[in-house]
């Protein structure tokens, strides 16, 4: 991890393990020892953190509502189920390096459950988000809604829901699951990052740029170079220029494809129909 740390952060974690080294050839007591551990730890949690934070930004940047699929037979009121939550999100925040999962614990609160999610990023630093659901099974009038076994389901996946619609501060359109009406929401129109091509030279908004071969820096992640590559081959004009995009840069490409699987399995099914247009 040290190699990504910013120049303000390097000199002093560089420092810190120097210490370490030498006190651990010196034999040092532990109760020296463990301060070193606690400042090189803290150095690269902070910096883990920074970088989440930046990734994280980049990731909303790119998230629009999430239209409501389902309807509420009780309420007669529209909303959006997980499995819509997903597919709008998960595509984004995987492309910039983030991981969620979920898991079930106690709630201090009675008759309730607790959903917890996580909120992983690939440089290893983690976000806990929590949301309090009922274990009520009774319907509107009073009677059984639905089976023991079908609440544990239910509770866990309305939790999910909400805990992923929180992390991400998504918008549902129309979201009246608690059959409050409003106006649905329209964000003004804006050209998405994937559709907008920039000269990598001036940042010009341009129609075409020739193939070359993308240069990686010190702290940069694989969405920095995933990003702007699925943009240029996507404006690729015949798939001579497709081939060389992919010769070019087909380096990082083997190193993403060996170290982060899922990644490059995204990457491929954002510019497959790229592909086919110019095999047609």
């Amino acid at each position: 991890m040290n190699e990504r740390l910013p120049a303000t952060a390097g000199p002093v974690l560089s420092d810190a393990m120097a210490m370490l080294q030498t006190a651990l050839a010196n034999k040092v007591d532990a109760a020296t020892i463990a301060p070193l551990y606690e400042l090189i730890d803290g150095i690269q949690t902070r910096e883990a953190e920074k970088r989440f934070n930046a990734a994280f930004v980049r990731a909303q940047a790119e998230m629009e509502p999430v239209f409501a699929d389902a309807t509420n037979p009780q309420t007669r009121s529209k909303y959006a189920t997980y499995h819509a939550v997903l597919r709008a999100a998960q595509p984004i925040y995987t492309a910039h390096g983030f991981g969620v999962t979920f898991t079930q614990e106690p709630s201090d609160q009675p008759g309730m459950v607790r959903v917890v999610g996580f909120l992983t990023h690939e440089d290893g630093f983690i976000r806990r988000y929590q949301i309090d659901v009922p274990r009520e099974n009774k319907g509107l009038r009073g009677g059984d809604a639905m089976t023991p076994m079908h609440q544990v389901g239910a509770g866990f996946t309305y939790g999910k829901r909400y805990c992923l619609i929180a992390m991400w501060n998504l918008a549902i359109d129309p979201d009246t699951d608690g059959n409050v009406p409003r106006q649905p929401y329209r964000p003004a129109p804006a050209t998405r990052s994937m559709d907008e091509l920039t000269d990598p030279q001036t940042g010009e908004v341009v129609d075409h740029v020739a193939p070359f071969k993308l240069e990686t820096r010190e702290g940069q992640t694989w969405a920095d170079f995933i990003e702007p590559l699925q943009r240029y081959i996507n404006h690729c004009r015949s798939i001579a220029e497709w081939d060389e995009w992919r010769l070019l840069n087909q380096d990082l490409l083997l190193k993403l494809k060996e170290t982060k699987p899922q990644l490059f399995r995204l990457f491929e099914k954002n510019v497959e129909a790229k592909y086919e247009e110019l095999t047609k």
